[in-house]
C-alpha cells in the first residue's frame, strides 16, 4: 500500500472514529482500537482495550451532545509501521441537573501507532503526549 492509500483509509478510519464519537456507538468505537491496545494516558499509566471502553462506555451513557475531529500533524509510514501524530478537539455536554448542563473542551495530541488487524486499520498503541480539559456550566 502505497503513502498516499494508507493516509486515504486513515482518513476513512477517522471519519467512521467521529461518527462513532457523535452517535455515541461503543460496538463502532471499539472496532477504531486493536484487541492488544496500549493506551498510555497523559499521566502516565497505561490501560488496555477494554478499560478504556469501559471508561468510554461510562462516558457515553452521560453524554447528551457530542462532537470530535482530528487534524493530522504528522504521518510516517516505514513499511508495517505507520505512525501519526493527531490533534483531537472535542466538545462534550452532559445533564448536570436537569435544567443545567455541563460542557467540556477538550484537546488531546497523541501519538498512534496504526496496524492491519482483521482487515481494517486499527489502533494499536497511543501515547497521550498534551490534554487540556476545561468545563463551563450553561443552562437549558
Amino acid at each position: 500500500m502505497t503513502p498516499s492509500a494508507i493516509e486515504q483509509a486513515l482518513d476513512r478510519r477517522h471519519a467512521t472514529a467521529q461518527r462513532a464519537f457523535a452517535e455515541r456507538d461503543i460496538a463502532a468505537y471499539r472496532d477504531m482500537f486493536g484487541s492488544a491496545l496500549q493506551y498510555r494516558q497523559i499521566d502516565g499509566v497505561t490501560i488496555d482495550r477494554t478499560r478504556l471502553m469501559r471508561d468510554v462506555a461510562a462516558q457515553f451513557a452521560k453524554i447528551r451532545r457530542a462532537e470530535s475531529r482530528f487534524t493530522r500533524e504528522r504521518l510516517d509510514v516505514a513499511g508495517d509501521d505507520v505512525r501519526e501524530t493527531l490533534i483531537q478537539t472535542a466538545v462534550v455536554e452532559v445533564a448536570a441537573f436537569g435544567f443545567l448542563r455541563r460542557v467540556w473542551q477538550i484537546e488531546r495530541r497523541g501519538d498512534y501507532v496504526w496496524a492491519m488487524e482483521e482487515g481494517d486499520w486499527r489502533i494499536v498503541r497511543v501515547t497521550i503526549l498534551e490534554e487540556d480539559v476545561r468545563g463551563r456550566f450553561r443552562l437549558g
